[in-house]
């Protein structure tokens, strides 16, 4: 790939991040929760039901971080926590059917607004754009368990 090419790449998926951050935080205010909490919430809506193990190894958080973002979520009713019949040990976290409806509804303009930018794609650009954005979460979230490790974040065989 030409530096060009990358460069032209960097600033856009550098601006999409930060305003990917941005309204993050700020829908995770409307529902008094931190971007991270939200995420946690997000992540066991479209990924689980999961274990909170489950959870540490799709963010990278730590165990003990992660304990207190999943006490506050189901204290506030976002998630709920049932053991899990095959093994008494491990506690499944669901979303609450209500939750989903609430933070749904933090989204519903902007899904819309989505919705129509998406139209002026015909099917197969639509499918490369999948494509990418699903390499490209697979990549995010390898290099934030990286980084939460404490490792540097660098290309597999290289220092």
């Amino acid at each position: 790939m030409s530096k060009d090419r990358f460069g032209r790449y960097v600033v856009r998926a550098q601006r999409f991040g930060a305003r990917t951050v941005l309204f993050q935080d700020a829908a995770a205010r409307r529902l008094d929760l931190t971007a991270t909490e939200l995420e946690c919430f997000r992540l066991v809506q479209h990924e689980g039901p999961l274990t909170a193990t489950d959870l540490a190894r799709e963010t990278g958080l730590t165990r003990a971080s992660l304990s207190v973002i999943v006490d506050k979520l189901v204290s506030r009713k976002l998630l709920g926590r049932e053991q899990d019949p095959n093994d008494r040990r491990r506690w499944i976290l669901r979303p609450n059917p209500g939750a989903i409806a609430k933070v749904e509804a933090i989204y519903a303009a902007h899904a819309s607004r989505v919705e129509k930018l998406l139209d002026e794609y015909t099917e197969e650009e639509f499918e490369v754009v999948l494509r990418f954005m699903e390499q490209l979460a697979d990549e995010l979230k390898n290099t934030a368990i990286r980084l939460t490790q404490g490792e540097a974040a660098r290309e597999p065989g290289k220092m």
